[in-house]
């Protein structure tokens, strides 16, 4: 009973996911701004935290456009895969396209914060295994 209650919860989200893709499918097919329709999908896809099609969007979207907030995006999308030095350089990369926008500072702040406790909790574990 489990694993029924378990496929049908799958194939409810995989609808759900498929249903707000189609206009997204549409406007490619009729809209020649491959930019906004990758980074739209790229955003649709980070919220339902399928954080690999998020990046290959926000990829595809930089090659349309190099903007800040297609790198921020990259940034968070690389960080929520915990490959932290791909993100660090997406942040510096839309930090140099766009130097005063405070969400990509704030995202930035962040990262560098979390980073710097994860390196310090990294440090005291391998002083407690010694």
């Amino acid at each position: 009973m489990f694993f029924f209650l378990l496929d049908c919860y799958i194939i409810e989200t995989m609808k759900r996911f498929v249903l707000l893709l189609l206009p997204f499918l549409f406007l490619s097919f009729c809209s020649p701004d491959f930019y906004k329709y990758n980074l739209d999908l790229g955003i649709r896809s980070a919220k339902y935290r399928l954080w690999k099609e998020a990046l290959y969007r926000f990829k595809r979207a930089a090659k349309y456009r190099e903007t800040a907030e297609v790198y921020n995006n990259m940034a968070v999308a690389y960080e929520a895969l915990g490959d932290f030095e791909n993100a660090k350089k997406c942040y510096e990369k839309a930090l140099s396209l766009a130097p005063t926008n405070r969400e990509i500072r704030s995202n930035y702040a962040i990262f560098l914060e979390l980073t710097k406790k994860h390196r310090e909790k990294g440090k005291k574990q391998k002083g407690e295994k010694k």
